[in-house]
C-alpha cells in the first residue's frame, strides 16, 4: 500500500519549470510551428496564385467591407510581399531554436518580427494554417510581451495568459463538441477516421473492429476536454495528467490525421498551465526567483464578470428594441395562437399583392431593397414568421412546417382578403411558399423562388448534406451564446453589411438576437425531419411558377440546377433563370442584384395580370 501511495503521490504532484524555463519551451515549441509553416506555405507558393486557395484577389472578399484593413494587407498579401514576411518569420524562428538565450533584445526582436509577420500573413493564408497558426500566434504574442519588460510580474501575466488560454481552449472544444449527438453517442471517431481530409484508413478498420473501444477513447477525448479546467482545483496535482493526456491527444492527431504543426503550438501553452498551477511558485526562493505574480486572473475574472453582465444588459436591450419590430409593423394572431408581426406598403395598388418568405434564420430587413423596388408598383407585405423579431410563438403543439404555412395562409387571408396573392420566397422560404401556394389554392397566382431549398436536396447534394451537419452544431449553440451577451463577438455576414443604412441597426439588433436563432433551430429541426421522410412528390400548385438561381449556387452544386428546374415545373407552368454574378444570399441582399430580380418578378406579374402573347 506504501508503494502504491507513493506512485499515487508522483503521478499528482504538480511539477513546472521556472519562471525563464517556462518561457523559453514555450518560445521554442511556438517557434518550431512557425518555421514549419512558413516553409511549407514557401512551397505552396502556386496556392497564392490566380486559381489557388489562397490567391489574395479571392481572399480579400472576407473582408471588402472593412477597407481600412483592406487596403493595408493589399500591400502586404502580393507574391513578393508575403514571400518577404515568410522568410522573416522563418529566419526568426530559427534563431529563436538556437542556443541564443544570452541574446536578449534579438530574442526580443524575432519575436516581435514574427508576431508582425504573423498578422501580416494570415488573412491570406486562410486555407492551411487554422488553429495550429492562430495558436502559436497567441504564444508568440505573449512572449514578446514578457521579453519587452524585465519585471518578473510582466512575465507572469503573460504566463497567466496563456495558462488560461490553453485552459479555454479545450473547455470551449469538448463543449462545443457535448453538443453533437455523434460526439455524446462516441460514433465521432470511425466517423473523422473515415473523412478524406483527416482520416486514416488504419485507424478507421481499427475503431469498426473495435467499436466499444473507440466509443471509450472518443468519451475519453471528451472528457478530458470538458474537465480541463480542473487543472486549478486540489493545489495543481490534476495539472500533469490533464497535460500529458493532451499533448498525448495531439500527438496521435499528428500521426492519424496529419496535424502535425498542432503538437508544436499547443503544446507550447503547456508549460504556461503547469507554471500557473504550481502552488509552489507563489513561494519565494522557487528556484532562486521571486514569486509568481498572481494578479492577472484576478483582473481577469473582474472583467469577464464586468462583460458578461454588460453583454446580458445589451441583450436585453436589444431584445426589447426587436420585440418592437419598425414604425407601421401591425399584428395579426393566427389560428394556433402565434402572432405575427408584418408591414405592408402601397396597399392602394392595383393587382395582386406581393408576399415575402423569409429564408431560414433570415431577417424580414433581408428583403429591403427588394420590397422596395416592388413596392413602387404593387402592394407588398413583409412579415416575420412565429418567433422572429416582433412575431411571437404561442403555439404550444410540436412545431411542424406545416405551422408555419398555415400561419402564412391566415395572414394572406387576413391582409389580402379577396385579391390574387403573389408569394416571393428566398431559401427555404421558396419551400414554404409552394406549400402555402398549394394551400392557398386558386387565390395564389404567382409563385417565385429565389435561390429556393429542394427538399429532396439533402438526399441528391452531398454539399448540402455535408452542410446540414455543420447547421445544426452551429444552431444548437447560437441561443445560449446570445443569451449571455455574446451578440457583439458574432462575425457580422456580408449579406446584412449589404442592407439598406437605415435599416443596418435594426437588423444587426434582430441577427443577435437569442429569439431568431430559437426559432431558426426549431424550424430546421422540422425541416431537416421533413426532407429525410421526402417522397420525392413536390407541392403542385395550380399558379405559375417562376425560379431564380444564384450563379454561384449551380457553380458550386451542380445538382441545385436539376433541383432547381424541377420547382419550376411544380407549377401548371414555370420558368427557370439564372442571376449572374449572385450568391445565395447576395441574389436577395445586394442592391444591383435585387434590382434585377424586381424586374424580373414585375414581368412575372404582368404576365400574369395582363396576359402573355
Amino acid at each position: 500500500m506504501g508503494i502504491i501511495a507513493r506512485v499515487a503521490r508522483s503521478l499528482f504532484a504538480p511539477r513546472s519549470l521556472s519562471r525563464s524555463d517556462t518561457l523559453a519551451v514555450a518560445e521554442r515549441l511556438s517557434a518550431a510551428t512557425h518555421l514549419v509553416a512558413s516553409l511549407e506555405l514557401l512551397r505552396r507558393s502556386g496556392d497564392r496564385k490566380p486559381g489557388g486557395v489562397n490567391n489574395w484577389a479571392i481572399s480579400r472578399e472576407n473582408m471588402s467591407h472593412q477597407a481600412m484593413a483592406t487596403r493595408f494587407f493589399d500591400k502586404v498579401s502580393g507574391p513578393r510581399a508575403s514571400a518577404a514576411l515568410h522568410l522573416a518569420r522563418a529566419a526568426s524562428a530559427a534563431f529563436l531554436l538556437a542556443p541564443t538565450d544570452r541574446m536578449r533584445k534579438s530574442r526580443l526582436s524575432a519575436n516581435a518580427i514574427i508576431t508582425g509577420a504573423s498578422i501580416g500573413t494570415f488573412p491570406s493564408q486562410l486555407y492551411g494554417t487554422d488553429g495550429s497558426d492562430q495558436a502559436s500566434f497567441l504564444v508568440q504574442a505573449a512572449v514578446t510581451v514578457a521579453r519587452s519588460s524585465r519585471q518578473p510580474r510582466v512575465a507572469d501575466a503573460a504566463l497567466w495568459f496563456l495558462g488560461l488560454q490553453s485552459t479555454l481552449n479545450y473547455a470551449a472544444s469538448g463543449w462545443v463538441k457535448m453538443v453533437s449527438p455523434t460526439w455524446r453517442t462516441g460514433r465521432a471517431l470511425p466517423g473523422v477516421m473515415r473523412t478524406v481530409t483527416y482520416g486514416h484508413e488504419g485507424a478507421w478498420r481499427t475503431a469498426e473492429r473495435f467499436p466499444v473501444a473507440a466509443r471509450t477513447l472518443g468519451h475519453a477525448v471528451l472528457a478530458m476536454e470538458c474537465l480541463f479546467p480542473l487543472v486549478f482545483v486540489a493545489r495543481g496535482r490534476l495539472a500533469p495528467t490533464f497535460v500529458g493526456s493532451a499533448a498525448a491527444f495531439h500527438a496521435v492527431n499528428a500521426a492519424a490525421m496529419g496535424l502535425g504543426r498542432f503538437v508544436g503550438a499547443f503544446c507550447a501553452m503547456h508549460p504556461a498551465v503547469l507554471y500557473v498551477t504550481d502552488p509552489r511558485r507563489r513561494s519565494r526562493g522557487t528556484a532562486g526567483e521571486p514569486p509568481r505574480n498572481d494578479l492577472l486572473p484576478v483582473v481577469a475574472a473582474g472583467l469577464a464578470a464586468a462583460t458578461l453582465a454588460g453583454g446580458m444588459a445589451a441583450q436585453a436591450a436589444r431584445a426589447r428594441k426587436v420585440a418592437r419590430g419598425r414604425q407601421g409593423m401591425r399584428r395579426v394572431r393566427t389560428r394556433s395562437g402565434n402572432v405575427l408581426a408584418y408591414l405592408t406598403e402601397n396597399p392602394q395598388a392595383a393587382g395582386p399583392v406581393v408576399f415575402f418568405e423569409s429564408a431560414l434564420a433570415a431577417s424580414d430587413l433581408h428583403w429591403e431593397w427588394l420590397r422596395r423596388e416592388v413596392s413602387q408598383h404593387l402592394s407588398t407585405v413583409v412579415y416575420q414568421r412565429a418567433g422572429y423579431g416582433a412575431s411571437e410563438s404561442r403555439d404550444r403543439r410540436p412545431f411542424r412546417l406545416a405551422s408555419a404555412v398555415e400561419d402564412f395562409a391566415d395572414l394572406a387571408r387576413e391582409t389580402a382578403g379577396e385579391r390574387p396573392v403573389i408569394i416571393v420566397g428566398h431559401s427555404l422560404g421558396g419551400y414554404l411558399a409552394l406549400r402555402s401556394g398549394q394551400l392557398l389554392g386558386d387565390q395564389v397566382k404567382g409563385v417565385v423562388l429565389l435561390d429556393s431549398s429542394h427538399p429532396g436536396e439533402l438526399d441528391r447534394s452531398p454539399r448540402q448534406a455535408g452542410g446540414a451537419v455543420m447547421l445544426d452544431t452551429t444552431l444548437r449553440l447560437m441561443a445560449p451564446s446570445m443569451r449571455i451577451g455574446m451578440g457583439p463577438l458574432l462575425q457580422i455576414p456580408r449579406a446584412i453589411h449589404r442592407l439598406p443604412a437605415d435599416v443596418l441597426e435594426l437588423a444587426l439588433c434582430q441577427y443577435r438576437d437569442a429569439r431568431l436563432w430559437n426559432a431558426s433551430h426549431r424550424e430546421w429541426k422540422a425541416t431537416r425531419a421533413e426532407f429525410a421522410a421526402f417522397d420525392g412528390m413536390l407541392p403542385k400548385l395550380t399558379a405559375e411558377v417562376l425560379c431564380l438561381s444564384a450563379e454561384a449556387t449551380l457553380t458550386d452544386d451542380p445538382v441545385q440546377t436539376e433541383l432547381h428546374r424541377e420547382l419550376a415545373e411544380s407549377g401548371r407552368a414555370g420558368a427557370h433563370h439564372v442571376v449572374e454574378g449572385a450568391d445565395h444570399e447576395s441574389i436577395v441582399t445586394e442592391e444591383r442584384h435585387a434590382t434585377e430580380v424586381a424586374a424580373r418578378i414585375g414581368a412575372f406579374v404582368r404576365g400574369l395580370t395582363e396576359g402573355r402573347p
